[in-house]
């Protein structure tokens, strides 16, 4: 092996070793760790501002859908038009109600905006959000957790099943 093909083989193990690194140090590659898991009391959702009109400020008796995302995130990008049309299924009932967080502050106004209207998401998002994400402790984007009327996390993605059916259960 020539010098050239030592150092790439080299810097592929220095890569691999500091990935294995991270993701060990971050809960493990692919370990699906969707936040706060099912059966914990979901906190109270704040943000620097909001984008569509605040939520409900009383989310009691209530069924609440939480989509954490940012603009950079092509998976979050992906997932947005199958998250519109499962909102669209229940966008008539005053017991479901969908609320999108990210962490992208108003310095990115035009790229929110652009991330919300591309799909057509009208439902309230929050801006600035960093806190809320936090203590829904969501390590990875997308997360979606979906929030029962008593206020415990009821799914994530870490559950069996599929939103749509995670929601219906709830009703």
């Amino acid at each position: 092996m020539d010098l050239a093909g030592s150092f790439f083989a080299v810097t592929i193990l220095i890569f691999v070793a500091f990935y294995l690194i991270w993701t060990v140090s971050h809960g493990g590659a692919g370990s699906g760790r969707a936040g706060l898991a099912v059966g914990e009391v979901a906190p109270e959702i704040t943000a620097a501002g909001w984008v569509n009109g605040e939520p409900p400020t009383d989310l009691t008796g209530k069924v609440v859908v939480v989509n954490a995302w940012a603009t950079w995130c092509h998976l979050c990008r992906e997932k947005s038009p199958e998250l519109v049309e499962i909102y669209n299924q229940f966008a008539d009932r005053d017991d479901v109600i969908f609320i999108g967080l990210t962490t992208n502050d108003a310095s990115v106004m035009p790229a929110i905006k652009k991330f919300l209207e591309e799909p057509g998401i009208t439902w309230p998002n929050g801006y600035g959000a960093t806190e809320s994400l936090q203590k829904f402790q969501a390590d990875y984007i997308p997360s979606v957790w979906v929030v029962s009327r008593s206020g415990k996390i009821a799914w994530n993605y870490d559950s069996p099943g599929d939103l749509e059916s995670a929601i219906r259960k709830q009703l």
